[in-house]
């Protein structure tokens, strides 16, 4: 389901078509009770700071929006940094991202965002994929290489359906202008 599976080496160039069919699900539907499990779902124990943060903000958040603002506050104010060497991460490695060594790189900012998120009852998904791409032909095709993977989160909103929220725009805001290229010069 959704799933490319390729027999060649990962830095091999592949060549493929895409093209989006249907419509993104808009806030009129909602979510069915199934979706709203899934995408509220966690472990049942662990990263108890975390659960602590996430339960504070839902207390002083009026609606799910007030929740992503103040994580992305968060995410903003605090002395988070992006690289591409982050320490191993423990058992808890939220608590330990979000705690402790604060540095990561987009996976584990989404992967954090996202715990907070689904912990404060608003329904979160991490959505990996890539940023950027060179266009050529006019614009007839896109080339996207491995440096450009990203990872980021959306979020869904009532009134708004998914939205895009990128906990790294937050921490490095140069890695989203500039691409994951110039990040790993470092």
């Amino acid at each position: 389901n959704n799933l490319f599976r390729f027999r060649r080496p990962a830095d091999s160039a592949v060549r493929y078509r895409m093209a989006r069919v249907g419509q993104l699900q808009q806030a009129s539907g909602g979510l069915s009770e199934e979706e709203q499990r899934r995408y509220l779902q966690l472990p049942v124990s662990g990263n108890p700071q975390a659960r602590e943060l996430a339960v504070s903000l839902r207390e002083q958040a009026s609606r799910p929006a007030d929740v992503v603002e103040a994580i992305r506050t968060r995410f903003n104010q605090q002395p988070y940094r992006y690289t591409l060497r982050p320490p191993a991460m423990p058992e808890d490695g939220v608590d330990a991202l979000l705690f402790e060594h604060l540095q990561g790189f987009c996976a584990h900012y989404a992967g954090a965002a996202t715990f907070l998120l689904r912990a404060a009852g608003v329904p979160a998904r991490v959505v990996a994929g890539y940023q950027g791409g060179e266009s050529v032909a006019g614009g007839e095709y896109l080339i996207v290489r491995q440096y450009e993977a990203h990872a980021w989160v959306e979020v869904w909103l009532p009134e708004r359906g998914w939205i895009r929220f990128d906990p790294t725009a937050a921490i490095a805001p140069e890695r989203i202008e500039s691409g994951l290229r110039e990040a790993m010069r470092e």
